[in-house]
C-alpha cells in the first residue's frame, strides 16, 4: 500500500522509496525518511494535499504525489 492510503493518526513502516524520482528519494533519505522507519500521519490539508507526517526527529509535509510513491505497511 502507499503512504497516501494511511489514515490520520495511524502509523506505518516504510518499505520502499523506489517509485520516487532520484532527486526526491535522495532528499527524503537525507531527512531521515528511510526504509524500515516508522512514521505517523499527523494531518491532511482540507483538500487532501499536502500530508503532514512525523518520524523520529522530524516533521514534514509531503505532496500527495510523493506519498503515493512511498510503499508502506500499516502498523
Amino acid at each position: 500500500m502507499s503512504l497516501d492510503e494511511i489514515a490520520v493518526g495511524q502509523q506505518a513502516l516504510i518499505l520502499s522509496l523506489q517509485n520516487l524520482s532520484r532527486a526526491n528519494r535522495k532528499k527524503l533519505m537525507s531527512l531521515g525518511i528511510l526504509p524500515n522507519t516508522t512514521l505517523t500521519i499527523v494531518r491532511r490539508a482540507p483538500l487532501g494535499d499536502p500530508i503532514q507526517i512525523s518520524a523520529p526527529g522530524i516533521s514534514l509535509a509531503l505532496s500527495t504525489n510523493q506519498a503515493k510513491s512511498i510503499e508502506v505497511q500499516s502498523l
